[in-house]
């Protein structure tokens, strides 16, 4: 190859063109090995920059349908006997949460997180979480109270998931502030998705957390025709 582009040098016309040529030609020579893992890098990159609409295909989508039914086939018992009120009260409460946050996050995921810087980002995404609470509670709360569920007993249970709940909310504080200011995570996409298997792992405790709630209610609304 030396020889091919020392007699290229000897043989070629002295113009601009033919210089970039030559130039062009011993570039691509010298760095053969390293063209293709520049190319795939600026690929991966041009890719990664316009895919943060496609994590609608996350399956934290799957995991709450499937925590939603895990809920629904929950079953509880007073005093040995099975009570349908606790029982659907916990299905109605599951299955609010969990179809106010798929709605919800899916609504959130978009290739416009990328203008946003960090900070920007970090405060959508409390802002998000904290705006997926109210709302969930206030259709509980709706829900309940149209069935007969007395105020004072909606805010009792409502109080009491969010007590045994308060270690996964912190630990989400926790992990999102970790996770910008994390080096690891180069770019929005890398944080949407770190925040998304956070919420997931989230999601896949709430039949255990709502089994703690309605358990600690004993025979409290069996007497009630939910």
């Amino acid at each position: 190859m030396e020889e091919i582009l020392k007699t290229l040098a000897d043989n070629i016309e002295g113009s601009v063109v033919s210089s970039i040529l030559l130039f062009s030609i011993a570039f691509i020579y010298i760095f053969r090995k390293n063209i293709p893992q520049w190319v795939n890098i600026i690929i991966k990159g041009n890719k990664k920059e316009n895919n943060i609409n496609k994590l609608k295909d996350h399956d934290i989508f799957s995991t709450c349908s499937r925590v939603k039914t895990e809920v629904h086939l929950m079953k509880f018992y007073t005093d040995g006997e099975y009570d349908a009120t606790k029982t659907r009260m916990c299905g109605d409460f599951a299955r609010h949460k969990v179809e106010v946050c798929s709605k919800r996050i899916e609504e959130f995921i978009s290739d416009d997180l990328f203008k946003l810087n960090a900070d920007a980002l970090k405060k959508l995404i409390f802002a998000l979480q904290t705006a997926m609470h109210e709302e969930y509670v206030a259709k509980i709360k709706a829900d309940w109270l149209s069935k007969g569920i007395p105020q004072e007993d909606v805010d009792y249970v409502i109080m009491l998931f969010e007590k045994f709940r308060y270690d996964v909310i912190m630990s989400f504080e926790n992990r999102i502030n970790s996770i910008f200011g994390s080096t690891y995570h180069k770019d929005n996409f890398d944080r949407v998705l770190a925040v998304l298997e956070m919420w997931s792992m989230g999601i896949d405790l709430l039949p255990k957390d709502m089994l703690t709630t309605f358990e600690t209610l004993n025979g409290k609304f069996k007497k009630i025709k939910y």
